[in-house]
C-alpha cells in the first residue's frame, strides 16, 4: 500500500495536534510532539516500513512520544523548590483521616487471638522483620510469616464485619 505523505498529513494533522495536547496540556509541547509524530512516520515512509493502518500508526507514535517526554521530563527538586520560596505543607484534614484510618484497624487487633495480634503488633507497629520476630520469639522465620499471612486474614475478617464479634 502506497501512503501519500502529504495527503496523510493534511488529513491526520489537526487530529494528531488536539491529541498531543490533551495528553499535554502544552500547546508548544503539543505542537513539537506532533511535528515529530509526522517527521517518524516519514521516515517510516522512507524506511519503505509497511503500513497497515496509518491513523492507528500515527496515533502510537504520537503515543509512545508522549511517553518518552513525560520520562525525560525532570521534576523539580525539594532544594531548587524551597529557593524559590515553596514551603510544603501538611494537610490537617490529610492527617485526620490518615490517623482515622489507622484508628480502626488497631482496634479491630485488641478483638485478636495473643499470637496473630503479638505477630501484627511486632510486625507493622514496630516494624520488625518477621526474621527478627522468629528470634525474639524462639520460632521458625516460616512459622512467624504464615502467623502474619492467617493474622492478616482474621484482621481482613473483622474490618469486613464491623459487628465486633470476638474471633477466637
Amino acid at each position: 500500500m502506497i501512503v501519500d505523505f502529504t495527503a496523510t498529513h493534511d488529513l491526520y494533522h489537526a487530529s494528531i495536534f488536539r491529541y498531543c495536547l490533551s495528553k499535554c496540556r502544552d500547546r508548544a509541547v503539543g505542537q513539537d510532539l506532533t511535528q515529530e509524530t509526522f517527521l517518524r512516520f516519514w521516515i517510516c515512509l522512507q524506511r519503505k516500513e509497511q503500513i497497515l493502518n496509518t491513523r492507528a500508526f500515527l496515533y502510537r507514535i504520537a503515543h509512545n512520544l508522549f511517553i518518552d517526554h513525560v520520562r525525560r521530563k525532570k521534576e523539580a527538586s525539594l532544594d531548587q523548590l524551597l529557593e524559590t520560596g515553596f514551603e510544603p505543607t501538611i494537610d490537617p484534614w490529610q492527617k485526620t483521616f490518615s490517623h482515622l484510618d489507622a484508628e480502626k484497624p488497631l482496634q479491630k487487633l485488641v478483638m485478636m487471638r495473643s499470637p496473630y495480634r503479638q505477630v501484627l503488633h511486632r510486625r507493622f507497629i514496630l516494624g520488625l522483620a518477621p526474621r527478627e520476630i522468629a528470634s525474639m520469639t524462639g520460632e521458625t522465620t516460616n512459622t512467624i510469616s504464615v502467623r502474619i499471612f492467617r493474622g492478616l486474614k482474621v484482621l481482613r475478617l473483622l474490618l469486613e464485619d464491623d459487628r465486633g464479634v470476638r474471633v477466637a
